[in-house]
């Protein structure tokens, strides 16, 4: 397999879910998720992200977030709405002064807003669907991302009442339901192993998670404390966390062709999760 052949964007439906991307470690990384209209990360900003109006960036390292300044001056010439990117608060200071020198060598004005989205924090991009954020375990300021389907359900007190109780209630302005998220997809950016302690349970409930695992050889593990990453035997040893339908391995390292990596990967992950693991790595 060539080296474009190993960089060309990988298109999977998972869960039901379809969505589209690139991830090399140390390389680049975008996701298109198209029906719940963002990205995770930008990449070099491929086309295909341009019109996305919604961008979750997990952290500043360029392989993921470089084309940031492109995305916000096509999406300009474009003649796109305005574009809304949410990342770790302390990157946002920076970002913001970024767009404005790209924009003042431009001669423009970008019409794209970057908001911090910490720990804990969530904004509604549609009645039916948020995005949480919590914290990743890298070298840098990073957040994973978890989006989820809202409903709203009865509250207990409610539940079973007749359906013309409920309808006068609401219209008397009684609060009858409370948001119920479920978890749908979620997004781990760059980290180490810390995030099974900071990613809340949705994370390992969403339909499909995107983990980066970038290392994999038994020697690697200390490189992958050294540098950020995870390393496969840190997800085999906490097998029992995932309850996710999909898991996808992302970040994966140049260093081994994609069967040698299945291979090892299908030796090294429990059955259990192997079974349910995917590998972000187009066939040989």
């Amino acid at each position: 397999m060539s080296e474009r052949e190993r960089w060309a964007p990988l298109s999977l439906t998972l869960a039901g879910i379809p969505f589209r991307g690139v991830s090399i470690a140390g390389r680049e990384t975008w996701f298109h998720v198209p029906s719940l209209d963002l990205a995770f990360d930008v990449g070099r900003s491929p086309a295909e992200v341009v019109p996305v109006p919604n961008l979750f960036l997990s952290h500043a390292h360029l392989d993921h977030a470089g084309g940031l300044a492109y995305w916000a001056s096509q999406r300009r010439l474009l003649r796109q709405p305005p574009g809304r990117v949410f990342t770790d608060p302390a990157a946002v200071p920076a970002w913001r002064q970024i767009l404005a020198l790209h924009g003042g060598l431009e001669g423009v004005a970008y019409d794209v807003t970057v908001d911090g989205l910490g720990p804990g924090d969530s904004v509604d991009l549609r009645k039916d669907l948020c995005v949480s954020a919590f914290r990743a375990d890298h070298r840098v300021p990073t957040v994973g991302f978890v989006a989820s389907e809202v409903r709203r359900r009865l509250v207990p007190g409610w539940q079973g009442r007749p359906e013309r109780e409920i309808r006068a209630a609401i219209l008397g302005g009684e609060e009858v339901t409370k948001r119920s998220p479920r978890p749908l997809f979620a997004f781990s950016g760059d980290t180490g192993a810390g995030i099974f302690e900071s990613a809340p349970r949705e994370a390992f409930e969403a339909k499909v998670f995107l983990l980066e695992c970038s290392f994999v050889e038994e020697g690697d593990l200390p490189r992958a404390r050294n540098y950020g990453h995870l390393h496969v035997d840190d997800v085999a040893e906490r097998a029992d966390l995932f309850a996710n339908e999909a898991l996808v391995l992302t970040h994966l390292t140049l260093r081994g062709t994609p069967a040698e990596l299945r291979r090892t990967i299908a030796r090294r992950l429990p059955a259990s999760l192997a079974s349910r693991t995917v590998l972000f790595l187009p066939g040989e």
